[in-house]
Protein backbone atom coordinates (compact mmCIF):
# COMPACT_ATOMS: atom_id res chain seq x y z
CA UNK A 1 0.00 0.00 0.00
CA UNK A 2 1.38 3.38 -0.97
CA UNK A 3 1.15 6.36 1.32
CA UNK A 4 0.53 9.91 0.13
CA UNK A 5 1.60 12.73 2.44
CA UNK A 6 1.78 16.25 1.03
CA UNK A 7 2.27 18.93 3.70
CA UNK A 8 1.76 22.53 2.62
CA UNK A 9 3.42 25.77 3.72
CA UNK A 10 6.30 24.17 5.68
CA UNK A 11 10.04 24.62 5.45
CA UNK A 12 11.74 21.58 3.92
CA UNK A 13 13.53 20.66 7.16
CA UNK A 14 10.27 20.78 9.08
CA UNK A 15 8.63 18.61 6.43
CA UNK A 16 11.34 15.98 6.76
CA UNK A 17 11.03 15.99 10.53
CA UNK A 18 7.28 15.53 10.33
CA UNK A 19 7.65 12.69 7.85
CA UNK A 20 10.11 10.87 10.09
CA UNK A 21 7.64 11.10 12.98
CA UNK A 22 4.44 10.16 11.21
CA UNK A 23 5.45 7.82 8.39
CA UNK A 24 5.66 4.66 10.55
CA UNK A 25 2.11 5.27 11.75
CA UNK A 26 0.59 6.13 8.38
CA UNK A 27 2.34 3.39 6.42
CA UNK A 28 0.76 0.72 8.63
CA UNK A 29 -2.59 2.39 9.25
CA UNK A 30 -5.60 0.85 7.51
CA UNK A 31 -8.96 -0.74 8.06
CA UNK A 32 -8.79 -3.91 10.13
CA UNK A 33 -11.64 -6.41 9.72
CA UNK A 34 -12.70 -7.39 13.25
CA UNK A 35 -15.34 -9.92 12.16
CA UNK A 36 -17.66 -10.63 9.24
CA UNK A 37 -20.66 -12.79 8.43
CA UNK A 38 -23.03 -13.57 5.53
CA UNK A 39 -26.81 -14.11 5.40
CA UNK A 40 -29.23 -15.12 2.66
CA UNK A 41 -31.32 -17.66 0.79
CA UNK A 42 -31.52 -19.05 -2.73
CA UNK A 43 -32.33 -15.72 -4.36
CA UNK A 44 -30.35 -12.50 -4.68
CA UNK A 45 -30.25 -10.73 -1.31
CA UNK A 46 -28.94 -7.17 -0.98
CA UNK A 47 -27.92 -5.69 2.37
CA UNK A 48 -28.65 -1.97 2.53
CA UNK A 49 -28.85 -0.57 6.08
CA UNK A 50 -27.35 -1.36 9.47
CA UNK A 51 -28.06 -0.10 12.99
CA UNK A 52 -26.18 -0.87 16.23
CA UNK A 53 -28.74 -1.58 18.94
CA UNK A 54 -28.59 -3.08 22.45
CA UNK A 55 -25.28 -4.91 22.08
CA UNK A 56 -25.95 -6.19 18.56
CA UNK A 57 -27.09 -4.98 15.16
CA UNK A 58 -30.14 -4.74 12.94
CA UNK A 59 -29.52 -5.29 9.22
CA UNK A 60 -32.12 -4.64 6.54
CA UNK A 61 -32.36 -4.98 2.80
CA UNK A 62 -34.19 -6.87 0.07
CA UNK A 63 -34.49 -10.61 -0.57
CA UNK A 64 -35.58 -11.98 -3.92
CA UNK A 65 -38.00 -14.85 -4.49
CA UNK A 66 -38.08 -17.74 -3.74
CA UNK A 67 -38.53 -17.12 -0.03
CA UNK A 68 -38.14 -19.37 3.02
CA UNK A 69 -34.86 -20.93 1.90
CA UNK A 70 -31.54 -20.92 3.63
CA UNK A 71 -31.56 -18.38 6.45
CA UNK A 72 -34.76 -16.67 5.28
CA UNK A 73 -37.65 -18.04 7.35
CA UNK A 74 -40.11 -15.15 7.69
CA UNK A 75 -43.12 -17.04 6.38
CA UNK A 76 -43.77 -14.81 3.35
CA UNK A 77 -43.97 -16.46 -0.06
CA UNK A 78 -44.24 -14.07 -2.99
CA UNK A 79 -43.07 -13.77 -6.58
CA UNK A 80 -42.02 -10.21 -5.74
CA UNK A 81 -38.98 -9.00 -3.82
CA UNK A 82 -39.52 -8.61 -0.09
CA UNK A 83 -37.90 -6.43 2.52
CA UNK A 84 -35.93 -8.49 5.06
CA UNK A 85 -34.84 -7.31 8.52
CA UNK A 86 -32.55 -9.44 10.68
CA UNK A 87 -31.20 -9.02 14.18
CA UNK A 88 -27.70 -10.33 14.97
CA UNK A 89 -25.65 -10.27 18.13
CA UNK A 90 -22.33 -8.47 18.61
CA UNK A 91 -20.42 -11.22 16.78
CA UNK A 92 -22.83 -11.69 13.88
CA UNK A 93 -24.92 -14.65 15.05
CA UNK A 94 -28.50 -14.51 13.68
CA UNK A 95 -31.03 -13.93 16.49
CA UNK A 96 -34.33 -12.88 14.91
CA UNK A 97 -35.86 -11.80 11.60
CA UNK A 98 -38.92 -10.19 10.04
CA UNK A 99 -40.21 -9.72 6.48
CA UNK A 100 -42.66 -7.33 4.82
CA UNK A 101 -44.53 -7.53 1.55
CA UNK A 102 -47.29 -4.99 2.10
CA UNK A 103 -47.75 -4.02 -1.58
CA UNK A 104 -47.76 -7.05 -3.85
CA UNK A 105 -48.69 -4.88 -6.81
CA UNK A 106 -45.29 -3.18 -6.55
CA UNK A 107 -42.15 -5.00 -7.59
CA UNK A 108 -39.52 -2.52 -6.46
CA UNK A 109 -39.10 -2.53 -2.69
CA UNK A 110 -36.18 -1.11 -0.78
CA UNK A 111 -35.14 0.16 2.62
CA UNK A 112 -33.90 3.71 2.77
CA UNK A 113 -33.15 4.34 6.45
CA UNK A 114 -32.97 2.51 9.77
CA UNK A 115 -32.51 4.66 12.89
CA UNK A 116 -32.88 4.32 16.67
CA UNK A 117 -35.85 6.13 18.17
CA UNK A 118 -35.02 8.50 21.04
CA UNK A 119 -36.94 6.47 23.62
CA UNK A 120 -36.02 4.30 26.60
CA UNK A 121 -37.31 1.07 25.05
CA UNK A 122 -34.81 0.27 22.25
CA UNK A 123 -37.42 1.15 19.63
CA UNK A 124 -36.43 2.17 16.10
CA UNK A 125 -37.75 3.66 12.87
CA UNK A 126 -37.61 2.23 9.36
CA UNK A 127 -38.22 4.06 6.11
CA UNK A 128 -39.11 1.84 3.14
CA UNK A 129 -40.11 2.47 -0.48
CA UNK A 130 -42.38 0.62 -2.88
CA UNK A 131 -42.08 2.21 -6.33
CA UNK A 132 -41.65 5.64 -4.78
CA UNK A 133 -44.35 5.39 -2.10
CA UNK A 134 -42.78 5.89 1.30
CA UNK A 135 -43.76 3.98 4.44
CA UNK A 136 -42.51 4.87 7.93
CA UNK A 137 -42.60 2.06 10.49
CA UNK A 138 -41.89 2.15 14.20
CA UNK A 139 -40.83 -1.19 15.72
CA UNK A 140 -39.85 -2.50 19.14
CA UNK A 141 -36.60 -4.30 19.94
CA UNK A 142 -38.23 -7.68 19.11
CA UNK A 143 -39.01 -6.46 15.56
CA UNK A 144 -42.74 -6.14 16.29
CA UNK A 145 -44.48 -3.35 14.39
CA UNK A 146 -45.87 -0.61 16.67
CA UNK A 147 -47.33 1.53 13.89
CA UNK A 148 -46.88 2.48 10.27
CA UNK A 149 -47.66 5.59 8.24
CA UNK A 150 -47.64 6.25 4.50
CA UNK A 151 -47.29 10.04 4.27
CA UNK A 152 -46.71 10.25 0.51
CA UNK A 153 -44.04 9.75 -2.09
CA UNK A 154 -40.27 9.94 -2.37
CA UNK A 155 -39.28 10.27 1.24
CA UNK A 156 -35.56 10.12 1.79
CA UNK A 157 -33.58 10.41 5.03
CA UNK A 158 -35.23 10.08 8.43
CA UNK A 159 -33.93 11.61 11.65
CA UNK A 160 -35.31 10.63 15.08
CA UNK A 161 -35.98 13.60 17.37
CA UNK A 162 -35.40 13.96 21.11
CA UNK A 163 -39.14 13.75 21.88
CA UNK A 164 -39.41 10.24 20.44
CA UNK A 165 -40.70 11.41 17.06
CA UNK A 166 -39.06 11.48 13.64
CA UNK A 167 -38.33 13.85 10.73
CA UNK A 168 -38.75 12.79 7.09
CA UNK A 169 -37.43 14.69 4.07
CA UNK A 170 -38.79 14.64 0.51
CA UNK A 171 -36.23 13.69 -2.13
CA UNK A 172 -38.06 15.51 -4.93
CA UNK A 173 -39.41 18.40 -2.87
CA UNK A 174 -42.72 16.78 -2.00
CA UNK A 175 -44.05 14.01 0.21
CA UNK A 176 -47.69 14.22 -0.89
CA UNK A 177 -48.40 14.84 -4.56
CA UNK A 178 -51.91 16.10 -3.84
CA UNK A 179 -50.82 18.69 -1.27
CA UNK A 180 -47.99 20.57 -2.92
CA UNK A 181 -44.33 20.59 -2.03
CA UNK A 182 -43.86 19.27 1.50
CA UNK A 183 -40.10 19.33 1.99
CA UNK A 184 -39.88 18.13 5.61
CA UNK A 185 -42.47 16.32 7.71
CA UNK A 186 -42.37 15.98 11.52
CA UNK A 187 -44.18 13.04 13.14
CA UNK A 188 -44.57 12.56 16.88
CA UNK A 189 -43.87 9.27 18.67
CA UNK A 190 -47.35 7.97 17.79
CA UNK A 191 -47.05 8.78 14.08
CA UNK A 192 -49.17 11.95 14.09
CA UNK A 193 -48.11 14.91 11.95
CA UNK A 194 -46.92 17.83 14.08
CA UNK A 195 -45.60 20.22 11.43
CA UNK A 196 -44.36 20.39 7.86
CA UNK A 197 -42.15 22.70 5.79
CA UNK A 198 -42.57 23.47 2.10
CA UNK A 199 -39.38 24.95 0.68
CA UNK A 200 -39.27 23.73 -2.94
CA UNK A 201 -36.18 21.75 -2.03
CA UNK A 202 -35.05 18.21 -2.87
CA UNK A 203 -33.79 16.96 0.50
CA UNK A 204 -30.61 14.89 0.49
CA UNK A 205 -29.58 14.88 4.15
CA UNK A 206 -31.05 15.82 7.55
CA UNK A 207 -28.76 16.00 10.57
CA UNK A 208 -28.98 17.30 14.11
CA UNK A 209 -27.42 20.76 14.51
CA UNK A 210 -25.04 21.71 17.30
CA UNK A 211 -27.54 24.29 18.58
CA UNK A 212 -30.28 21.66 19.09
CA UNK A 213 -32.15 22.31 15.85
CA UNK A 214 -31.73 20.62 12.47
CA UNK A 215 -29.68 21.12 9.31
CA UNK A 216 -31.31 20.14 6.03
CA UNK A 217 -29.12 19.85 2.95
CA UNK A 218 -30.48 19.69 -0.57
CA UNK A 219 -30.91 21.47 -3.85
CA UNK A 220 -33.42 23.52 -5.78
CA UNK A 221 -35.96 21.31 -7.53
CA UNK A 222 -35.16 22.93 -10.86
CA UNK A 223 -31.38 23.42 -10.55
CA UNK A 224 -29.68 20.36 -9.06
CA UNK A 225 -26.29 22.07 -8.71
CA UNK A 226 -27.80 24.89 -6.64
CA UNK A 227 -27.12 23.24 -3.27
CA UNK A 228 -28.00 24.96 0.00
CA UNK A 229 -28.45 24.26 3.70
CA UNK A 230 -31.52 25.15 5.74
CA UNK A 231 -31.24 25.72 9.47
CA UNK A 232 -34.52 24.70 11.10
CA UNK A 233 -35.46 25.03 14.77
CA UNK A 234 -37.35 22.40 16.78
CA UNK A 235 -40.68 24.13 16.03
CA UNK A 236 -40.27 23.67 12.28
CA UNK A 237 -39.28 27.28 11.52
CA UNK A 238 -36.57 28.08 8.98
CA UNK A 239 -34.10 30.39 10.72
CA UNK A 240 -31.36 30.58 8.08
CA UNK A 241 -30.52 29.50 4.53
CA UNK A 242 -26.90 29.08 3.39
CA UNK A 243 -26.39 28.97 -0.40
CA UNK A 244 -23.38 26.94 -1.47
CA UNK A 245 -23.71 26.64 -5.23
CA UNK A 246 -21.55 23.53 -5.34
CA UNK A 247 -22.03 20.14 -6.93
CA UNK A 248 -24.81 17.91 -5.68
CA UNK A 249 -23.60 16.16 -2.47
CA UNK A 250 -25.14 13.32 -0.47
CA UNK A 251 -23.43 13.72 2.90
CA UNK A 252 -23.51 16.78 5.15
CA UNK A 253 -21.39 17.03 8.31
CA UNK A 254 -21.43 20.02 10.66
CA UNK A 255 -17.95 20.80 12.00
CA UNK A 256 -16.71 23.27 14.58
CA UNK A 257 -16.10 25.98 11.97
CA UNK A 258 -18.16 24.99 8.98
CA UNK A 259 -19.24 21.91 7.04
CA UNK A 260 -18.00 18.97 5.04
CA UNK A 261 -19.98 18.04 1.94
CA UNK A 262 -19.42 14.74 0.16
CA UNK A 263 -20.92 13.22 -2.95
CA UNK A 264 -20.10 11.95 -6.41
CA UNK A 265 -18.91 13.97 -9.39
CA UNK A 266 -18.51 13.07 -13.07
CA UNK A 267 -15.60 13.56 -15.46
CA UNK A 268 -16.13 17.34 -15.48
CA UNK A 269 -15.54 17.64 -11.71
CA UNK A 270 -12.50 19.34 -10.15
CA UNK A 271 -9.34 17.25 -10.73
CA UNK A 272 -11.47 14.30 -11.76
CA UNK A 273 -9.79 10.95 -12.43
CA UNK A 274 -12.37 9.37 -14.72
CA UNK A 275 -16.04 8.39 -14.83
CA UNK A 276 -17.23 9.05 -11.25
CA UNK A 277 -15.14 10.25 -8.31
CA UNK A 278 -15.93 10.81 -4.65
CA UNK A 279 -15.80 14.59 -4.11
CA UNK A 280 -15.13 16.05 -0.66
CA UNK A 281 -15.68 19.79 -0.12
CA UNK A 282 -14.66 21.61 3.05
CA UNK A 283 -16.92 24.67 3.52
CA UNK A 284 -16.71 27.52 6.03
CA UNK A 285 -19.74 28.81 7.95
CA UNK A 286 -20.52 31.39 5.24
CA UNK A 287 -20.55 28.76 2.49
CA UNK A 288 -17.11 29.46 0.98
CA UNK A 289 -15.11 26.49 -0.26
CA UNK A 290 -11.85 26.04 1.69
CA UNK A 291 -10.66 22.98 -0.22
CA UNK A 292 -11.97 20.23 -2.47
CA UNK A 293 -10.60 16.77 -3.14
CA UNK A 294 -11.68 14.30 -5.85
CA UNK A 295 -10.85 10.74 -4.82
CA UNK A 296 -10.86 7.74 -7.12
CA UNK A 297 -9.52 6.29 -10.35
CA UNK A 298 -10.43 6.15 -14.01
CA UNK A 299 -13.59 4.06 -13.52
CA UNK A 300 -16.51 4.34 -11.05
CA UNK A 301 -15.90 5.27 -7.40
CA UNK A 302 -19.13 5.81 -5.46
CA UNK A 303 -19.66 7.25 -1.98
CA UNK A 304 -21.56 5.58 0.85
CA UNK A 305 -20.74 7.52 4.03
CA UNK A 306 -18.20 9.84 5.70
CA UNK A 307 -17.33 10.20 9.39
CA UNK A 308 -15.48 13.04 11.11
CA UNK A 309 -12.79 11.88 13.53
CA UNK A 310 -11.35 13.35 16.69
CA UNK A 311 -8.00 13.91 14.93
CA UNK A 312 -9.64 16.37 12.51
CA UNK A 313 -9.63 13.94 9.61
CA UNK A 314 -12.34 11.89 7.92
CA UNK A 315 -12.89 8.18 7.27
CA UNK A 316 -14.69 7.65 3.94
CA UNK A 317 -16.59 4.53 2.81
CA UNK A 318 -17.70 3.66 -0.70
CA UNK A 319 -17.16 1.13 -3.46
CA UNK A 320 -15.05 1.07 -6.62
CA UNK A 321 -14.05 -0.75 -9.77
CA UNK A 322 -11.01 1.45 -10.45
CA UNK A 323 -7.45 0.13 -10.40
CA UNK A 324 -5.49 3.35 -10.74
CA UNK A 325 -5.44 6.94 -9.51
CA UNK A 326 -5.81 6.90 -5.73
CA UNK A 327 -6.24 3.11 -5.62
CA UNK A 328 -3.23 0.82 -5.25
CA UNK A 329 -2.85 -2.97 -5.20
CA UNK A 330 -6.56 -3.70 -5.55
CA UNK A 331 -7.07 -7.46 -5.84
CA UNK A 332 -10.55 -7.50 -7.38
CA UNK A 333 -11.48 -7.20 -11.05
CA UNK A 334 -15.06 -6.12 -10.35
CA UNK A 335 -16.54 -3.91 -7.61
CA UNK A 336 -14.94 -3.85 -4.16
CA UNK A 337 -15.68 -1.89 -1.01
CA UNK A 338 -13.27 1.06 -0.76
CA UNK A 339 -12.24 2.78 2.48
CA UNK A 340 -9.82 5.70 2.83
CA UNK A 341 -8.72 8.31 5.36
CA UNK A 342 -8.44 12.04 4.60
CA UNK A 343 -6.68 14.46 6.95
CA UNK A 344 -8.03 17.87 7.99
CA UNK A 345 -6.40 19.51 4.93
CA UNK A 346 -7.91 17.09 2.41
CA UNK A 347 -4.81 14.95 1.92
CA UNK A 348 -5.11 11.20 1.41
CA UNK A 349 -3.43 9.37 4.30
CA UNK A 350 -4.21 5.77 3.35
CA UNK A 351 -6.70 3.71 1.34
CA UNK A 352 -7.75 0.09 1.15
CA UNK A 353 -10.16 -1.97 -0.92
CA UNK A 354 -12.05 -4.85 0.68
CA UNK A 355 -13.29 -7.70 -1.48
CA UNK A 356 -12.58 -10.83 -3.47
CA UNK A 357 -10.43 -11.27 -6.59
CA UNK A 358 -13.05 -13.51 -8.22
CA UNK A 359 -16.39 -11.78 -7.51
CA UNK A 360 -17.81 -8.36 -6.66
CA UNK A 361 -18.80 -6.91 -3.28
CA UNK A 362 -20.20 -3.51 -2.45
CA UNK A 363 -21.98 -1.28 0.03
CA UNK A 364 -24.88 0.75 -1.28
CA UNK A 365 -24.31 4.41 -2.11
CA UNK A 366 -27.96 5.46 -1.50
CA UNK A 367 -28.52 4.14 2.00
CA UNK A 368 -26.96 4.42 5.48
CA UNK A 369 -25.02 1.18 5.04
CA UNK A 370 -22.19 2.19 7.40
CA UNK A 371 -22.63 3.25 11.03
CA UNK A 372 -20.13 4.31 13.66
CA UNK A 373 -19.98 1.96 16.66
CA UNK A 374 -17.14 3.66 18.56
CA UNK A 375 -14.05 5.79 18.10
CA UNK A 376 -12.57 4.67 14.73
CA UNK A 377 -14.90 1.63 14.73
CA UNK A 378 -17.62 0.97 12.16
CA UNK A 379 -20.22 -1.61 11.10
CA UNK A 380 -20.99 -2.14 7.39
CA UNK A 381 -23.92 -3.85 5.68
CA UNK A 382 -23.32 -4.71 2.04
CA UNK A 383 -23.63 -7.41 -0.57
CA UNK A 384 -21.26 -10.25 -1.45
CA UNK A 385 -21.38 -12.98 -4.07
CA UNK A 386 -21.52 -16.48 -2.65
CA UNK A 387 -18.40 -18.54 -3.30
CA UNK A 388 -17.92 -22.27 -2.75
CA UNK A 389 -14.38 -21.45 -1.66
CA UNK A 390 -14.13 -18.00 -0.02
CA UNK A 391 -11.26 -15.86 -1.28
CA UNK A 392 -9.65 -12.54 -0.56
CA UNK A 393 -11.37 -10.69 2.27
CA UNK A 394 -14.57 -12.73 1.97
CA UNK A 395 -14.42 -15.30 4.75
CA UNK A 396 -17.86 -15.94 6.27
CA UNK A 397 -17.89 -18.88 8.66
CA UNK A 398 -21.59 -19.53 8.05
CA UNK A 399 -21.47 -19.72 4.24
CA UNK A 400 -22.44 -23.41 4.41
CA UNK A 401 -25.88 -22.31 5.63
CA UNK A 402 -26.52 -20.44 2.35
CA UNK A 403 -28.05 -22.99 -0.06
CA UNK A 404 -26.93 -21.85 -3.53
CA UNK A 405 -24.76 -19.31 -5.28
CA UNK A 406 -26.02 -15.77 -5.54
CA UNK A 407 -25.81 -12.43 -3.81
CA UNK A 408 -26.17 -12.27 -0.03
CA UNK A 409 -26.01 -9.85 2.86
CA UNK A 410 -22.40 -9.21 3.93
CA UNK A 411 -21.90 -7.65 7.37
CA UNK A 412 -18.49 -6.51 8.59
CA UNK A 413 -17.23 -4.81 11.73
CA UNK A 414 -14.01 -2.87 11.09
CA UNK A 415 -11.55 -0.58 12.88
CA UNK A 416 -9.66 2.37 11.42
CA UNK A 417 -6.27 1.80 13.06
CA UNK A 418 -4.84 5.22 12.26
CA UNK A 419 -5.41 6.54 15.78
CA UNK A 420 -6.50 3.62 17.93
CA UNK A 421 -3.23 2.40 19.43
CA UNK A 422 -3.68 3.37 23.08
CA UNK A 423 -6.10 3.99 25.92
CA UNK A 424 -6.62 7.66 26.89
CA UNK A 425 -6.08 8.83 30.42
CA UNK A 426 -9.20 8.82 32.61
CA UNK A 427 -11.21 12.04 32.53
CA UNK A 428 -13.97 13.30 34.83
CA UNK A 429 -15.90 15.87 32.75
CA UNK A 430 -18.38 18.17 34.43
CA UNK A 431 -21.96 16.87 34.35
CA UNK A 432 -21.06 13.22 33.71
CA UNK A 433 -21.46 10.65 36.46
CA UNK A 434 -20.72 6.94 36.69
CA UNK A 435 -22.40 5.10 39.54
CA UNK A 436 -22.32 3.06 41.68
CA UNK A 437 -18.55 2.93 42.16
CA UNK A 438 -17.53 0.47 43.58
CA UNK A 439 -20.14 -1.82 42.00
CA UNK A 440 -21.26 -5.41 42.31
CA UNK A 441 -22.10 -5.60 38.60
CA UNK A 442 -24.23 -2.86 37.04
CA UNK A 443 -22.82 0.62 36.27
CA UNK A 444 -24.86 3.54 34.92
CA UNK A 445 -23.43 6.44 32.91
CA UNK A 446 -25.41 9.66 33.41
CA UNK A 447 -25.12 12.81 31.30
CA UNK A 448 -24.06 11.27 27.97
CA UNK A 449 -25.51 9.04 25.23
CA UNK A 450 -22.61 6.82 24.08
CA UNK A 451 -22.66 4.86 20.83
CA UNK A 452 -20.16 2.43 22.34
CA UNK A 453 -18.80 1.72 25.81
CA UNK A 454 -15.56 -0.26 25.97
CA UNK A 455 -14.36 -2.07 29.10
CA UNK A 456 -10.62 -2.64 29.70
CA UNK A 457 -8.95 -4.57 32.52
CA UNK A 458 -6.15 -3.23 34.74
CA UNK A 459 -3.55 -4.32 32.15
CA UNK A 460 -5.21 -2.33 29.38
CA UNK A 461 -6.66 -5.38 27.62
CA UNK A 462 -10.07 -5.03 26.01
CA UNK A 463 -12.72 -7.11 27.82
CA UNK A 464 -16.12 -6.30 26.27
CA UNK A 465 -18.15 -3.60 24.51
CA UNK A 466 -21.72 -2.32 24.77
CA UNK A 467 -23.55 -0.35 22.05
CA UNK A 468 -26.11 2.47 22.36
CA UNK A 469 -26.71 2.02 26.08
CA UNK A 470 -25.87 3.77 29.35
CA UNK A 471 -26.06 0.52 31.34
CA UNK A 472 -22.75 -1.36 31.71
CA UNK A 473 -22.98 -4.95 33.01
CA UNK A 474 -19.85 -6.24 34.76
CA UNK A 475 -21.44 -9.04 36.78
CA UNK A 476 -19.63 -11.82 34.88
CA UNK A 477 -16.17 -10.27 35.37
CA UNK A 478 -13.71 -11.03 38.21
CA UNK A 479 -13.26 -8.55 41.05
CA UNK A 480 -10.80 -5.75 40.34
CA UNK A 481 -10.35 -2.36 38.71
CA UNK A 482 -11.59 -1.67 35.17
CA UNK A 483 -11.38 1.27 32.79
CA UNK A 484 -14.67 2.37 31.23
CA UNK A 485 -14.32 4.25 27.93
CA UNK A 486 -17.49 5.85 26.51
CA UNK A 487 -17.48 6.96 22.86
CA UNK A 488 -19.98 9.59 21.68
CA UNK A 489 -21.55 9.99 18.25
CA UNK A 490 -19.17 12.84 17.32
CA UNK A 491 -16.12 10.69 18.12
CA UNK A 492 -15.30 12.31 21.47
CA UNK A 493 -14.47 9.98 24.35
CA UNK A 494 -14.83 10.04 28.13
CA UNK A 495 -13.12 7.56 30.43
CA UNK A 496 -13.09 6.71 34.11
CA UNK A 497 -12.13 3.89 36.44
CA UNK A 498 -14.53 1.60 38.27
CA UNK A 499 -13.94 -1.04 40.93
CA UNK A 500 -15.83 -4.36 40.68
CA UNK A 501 -16.40 -5.95 44.10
Amino acid sequence: MKTQIKPFGLHRKVVLAVLVLVLPLFSSAQIRIDWQQCYGGEGHDHGQCILPINGGFLVCGVVAAPQNTGMVSCGIVSEYDNTWLIRIDGQGILQNQQCWNWDEDFYLKEFISLESAKTDNNEFYMNAHTNGKVTILKLDENLNELWRRTPGYYGTQILPTDDGGVLLGGSYGYLNKSQGTDTILKLDGEGNTEWKISAGMAVVKIIRAKDGGFLVGGSDNEVLNDYYILKVNQNGEIVESIALGTTYPRILLELEDGFLLAGNVGPDGPNAHGEFDILLSRIDEAGHILWQRSCGGSSNDLLSNVFANANGGFTVFGYTNSNDGDLHNRAGNDYDIWVFHIDASGELMWERSIGSPTNHEWIENKYPSVKRTGEYKYAMAGTMCWEETPSGDVNCSNSAEIPNSGQNYWVLHVTDTINSTGIPEPLSPTGIQMYPNPTYGRVTLQGIEPVEVQVFDALGQWVKSFYNTNEILLGDLPKGMYLIKAVLEDGKTFTDKVVKE
